[in-house]
């Protein structure tokens, strides 16, 4: 996403508080035994920052691209929170040859940096020609906590 700025972002998503308790759950659970826990705590935080999303508009009803944007960075924010911990604790590969390489690009009005509230989450994922099982692996956990 571009250089869009969001005031008060924490108060949408904190990324570094979310990402420790997914630590945590992975620590205590391992990352197979707590995916439903992970995807509880994913789930909490979408509605949470929606909730301040919808808080922010209700205060500025006139402010309908800064929502637009403020939504679209909590689903790059959770995008980029589950590439992380996919690649890292799901299916980690220490050595990656140049097959086992994704980009994860937005598209549509979330590319854009204007998404409509509980509008779909549009990604592609580009990968190397000969895509590779560790790529496959990866794109289907991802869409699985999305």
């Amino acid at each position: 996403m571009s250089a869009i700025r969001i005031p008060n972002q924490r108060a949408v998503i904190d990324r570094r508080a979310l990402t420790e308790t997914i630590a945590g759950i992975v620590k205590e659970e391992g990352a197979a035994k707590g995916r439903q826990a992970i995807v509880d705590v994913l789930r909490k935080v979408l509605d949470d920052g929606r909730a301040e999303i919808a808080r922010r508009l209700s205060e500025k009803p006139y402010a309908g691209h800064d929502i637009a944007q403020a939504q679209a960075f909590l689903i790059d924010q959770l995008i980029r929170i589950i590439h992380d911990h996919v690649i890292s604790d799901v299916y980690r590969a220490s050595n990656r040859s140049a097959g086992e390489r994704l980009t994860v690009v937005a598209v549509g009005g979330y590319g854009r940096g204007e998404m409509a509230p509980h509008s779909d989450v549009d990604v592609a994922f580009l990968t190397p020609i000969k895509q590779t099982a560790w790529c496959e692996q990866v794109i289907e956990a991802m869409l699985y906590f999305l």
